[in-house]
């Protein structure tokens, strides 16, 4: 009985230090990409190549407008669908103020190569919100699209103000940054526009069903 206490409370023991390096870990995760985030940046750009399959394109309600399906992240409404117009064969990602959804959308996944906007960004780190100072929204995917796949899902759309969540994931350490983010409608399509966000960033695998069970409740 003694053997069995003992070896159950190292269990214990060894579960909260685990727990406790965790914590530090996250700490330091946060840290890091607050600092990666507040660093001077030259805009490089940054753009995944870019692959249309047209056994994956899909009409729309819109006439001339094409859905090219791509994948969804751990729900449904997550998902890398890029909406695309046809010019003869050429097939371009959809930035057009006559459909400001759609262009959302692109926008967020990194479709559109002139990215103009800016970004206000408040991270949630552990124990605290810090703000980062204004940045070129395309610095954001120089600093993460190299090495993660995107998804978004936009979830709310007013004339005044259009929402959504973004996220990045990181397949081989397989944790995620997840941005809820919102810009006003009438500044989409403006030069110095300017998106707001809140960023949850490093969030293990543990967390991501669990976090993603919740968003689809």
């Amino acid at each position: 009985m003694r053997i069995s206490t003992l070896f159950i409370s190292s269990l214990l023991l060894l579960g909260t230090l685990n727990a406790q390096a965790q914590d530090r870990d996250k700490v330091s995760a946060d840290q890091m990409l607050y600092e990666e985030l507040c660093a001077n940046h030259t805009t490089e750009n940054y753009h995944a190549p870019f692959h249309v399959d047209a056994k994956k394109l899909e009409m729309t309600d819109e006439s001339g407008i094409l859905l090219l399906k791509g994948k969804s992240f751990q729900v449904k409404s997550i998902t890398s669908d890029v909406y695309v117009k046809k010019s003869r064969k050429t097939y371009t990602p959809l930035f057009d103020e006559k459909y400001p959804v759609e262009s959302f959308n692109n926008l967020l996944l990194n479709r559109i190569q002139d990215n103009t906007l800016k970004i206000d960004i408040r991270q949630h780190m552990y124990g605290s919100i810090k703000k980062v100072p204004t940045i070129p929204m395309q610095n954001v995917y120089d600093l993460l699209a190299k090495t993660m796949d995107i998804y978004c899902s936009v979830t709310s759309v007013t004339k005044e103000k259009m929402e959504a969540t973004l996220v990045f994931h990181h397949r081989r350490m397989n944790f995620i940054h997840m941005f809820t983010v919102s810009i006003p409608t009438n500044q989409l399509f403006e030069k110095d526009g300017v998106i707001t966000a809140d960023l949850f960033g490093n969030i293990p695998q543990s967390n991501i069903k669990s976090l993603f069970s919740k968003y689809h409740e």
